[in-house]
């Protein structure tokens, strides 16, 4: 479990004997699980020792401050074959690391081990002022201290991704204190907070760990707009007010995430290595999608209304949500891409919805879904897949469950066994050939024409070159 570190770690012993390894690496080790990074303390200078290290490794340094204003830390990133390793130097607070460890913010990372019983795995040297190991034994996440929160508000968020990895409970004191102190978290920067509700989001299941961080009022402060959808009554689809719904949504996400075939069968071969991709290293297109999920009826609070009959509709919620998924991505602070990418998500997630109301479905309206969402479709359709599961009200009846289904399967055959396939092959035409065909110009007429000429190729009603010429001659002669 530790084999990628060791070399690394034998070469810092070698320039310095008197170090402790502390934090998660330690509760790692104990754990006998893989080691994610590792947190050095020395007490004469972090930045020295970190400065040598990084030579004799040949590893990148970056500076940095966490959790304190006045505590600094030295971050070497090594690269052993494609991992990357990361170590972090800090600065020993107080006379000794009993008094460091106590500063930290929970139990079960308050434990250190000088370093060369961390690479022994000799726990008899273990330094636990705080009970961790017990608290480990016990599977309890517990703040060190009453202030744990006031020192640094993320430990906010960090208690429940520490809870969400590694499957732990957050102990009934700690959770009262997370309550009293949550609104200190709005003071925290968006990437510090990104970085852990991601970490959580990663994690399949996770809609535990978000259902507490709602009751414990931290997801509103995470995430603006979540709050306005607890108690919106919905229509007669659905047993569940807005938000109860959404949390019920990505409940049903998950079990799909993990086993994508029950729905989909061999049509989801490929959903896994989808899923896994993202625009920015660390977060995948999964939790990009747990996250659309949480904001896909975002929009509903303001396009409620009551019909003549008095039922509750939401007409135009998908392309409400917009505002809602732009403050979420400003307070996350992610990457256009990733705001592009929710932002398709939401606004498009009742486009299933429609086109499986439909009694029949022609070619074009399967093809236009496919092409318009390119590879997103995957995405889309577990959406589309999850929030059914989740409509319980007594107008999805199971006549109703069984057409979903039904078009869903039909359009993947579709898509399968005659779009793919004649997706993998060139164009008939190319604009050159119009032009040299017609005497046209370049400039948008072309593009409409070869855009026609496409379709209708991939609908199977062209199939060579020269009925796709004939059919190019009969748009000019349309469009004037």
């Amino acid at each position: 479990m530790l084999s990628r570190y060791r070399p690394f770690l034998e070469m810092l012993l070698d320039l310095e004997p008197d170090l402790h390894v502390a934090g998660g690496a330690v509760k790692d080790r104990l754990l006998g699980t893989p080691v994610a990074d590792v947190d050095i303390v020395y007490a004469p200078d972090a930045a020295g020792i970190a400065a040598r290290f990084a030579r004799r490794a040949g590893a990148a340094r970056v500076a940095f401050r966490e959790d304190e204003p006045d505590r600094s830390t030295e971050r070497v990133i090594a690269r052993a074959g494609e991992d990357t390793l990361v170590f972090d130097f800090t600065r020993r607070r107080g006379p000794s690391i009993e008094e460091d460890l106590a500063g930290r913010d929970f139990t079960v990372t308050a434990m250190a081990l000088p370093l060369d019983a961390f690479l022994a795995g000799d726990f008899s040297r273990l330094v636990d002022p705080l009970g961790g190991r017990s608290d480990l034994r016990d599977r309890r996440i517990r703040a060190v201290s009453d202030g744990s929160f006031r020192r640094d508000p993320l430990r906010l968020l960090r208690a429940f991704r520490l809870a969400a990895e590694s499957g732990f409970a957050i102990d009934a004191g700690t959770q009262e204190r997370i309550v009293r102190d949550r609104a200190l978290l709005s003071g925290v920067s968006g990437e510090r907070v990104r970085d852990e509700v991601f970490r959580v989001l990663e994690v399949t299941p996770c809609h535990p760990f978000v259902e507490a961080m709602d009751r414990a009022g931290l997801l509103s402060e995470v995430l603006p707009g979540t709050g306005a959808m607890k108690g919106i009554e919905q229509n007669g689809y659905h047993s569940l007010d807005v938000w109860s719904h959404t949390l019920l949504c990505l409940e049903r996400l998950e079990g799909l995430i993990r086993n994508p075939a029950e729905e989909f069968g061999d049509a989801a071969a490929d959903f896994p290595g989808y899923l896994a991709g993202g625009f920015v290293r660390g977060r995948s297109r999964a939790a990009l999608l747990k996250l659309a999920t949480i904001l896909h009826d975002a929009g509903k609070p303001e396009k409620a209304s009551r019909g003549a009959g008095g039922e509750t509709h939401f007409y135009g919620h998908a392309a409400a949500g917009g505002p809602v998924v732009d403050a979420a991505a400003e307070r996350l602070r992610l990457a256009t891409a990733e705001r592009d990418y929710l932002k398709l998500l939401v606004s498009s997630h009742m486009h299933l919805v429609h086109l499986t109301a439909q009694p029949a479905r022609t070619k074009r309206a399967v093809l236009g879904f496919f092409r318009r969402y390119g590879e997103d479709y995957r995405a889309l359709l577990l959406l589309f897949a999850a929030d059914t599961r989740a409509t319980l009200g007594p107008k999805m009846t199971p006549t109703r469950l069984r057409q979903i289904r039904e078009a869903v399967a039909e359009m993947l055959h579709v898509f399968e066994t005659e779009l793919q396939p004649r997706l993998r092959e060139p164009p008939l035409l190319t604009g050159r050939d119009l032009m040299e065909r017609f005497g046209l110009r370049e400039g948008p007429l072309v593009g409409d024409i070869l855009r026609e000429v496409e379709d209708a190729r991939l609908e199977g009603r062209l199939r060579d070159r020269d009925a796709a010429l004939e059919f190019a001659a009969v748009l000019l002669k349309d469009k004037g």
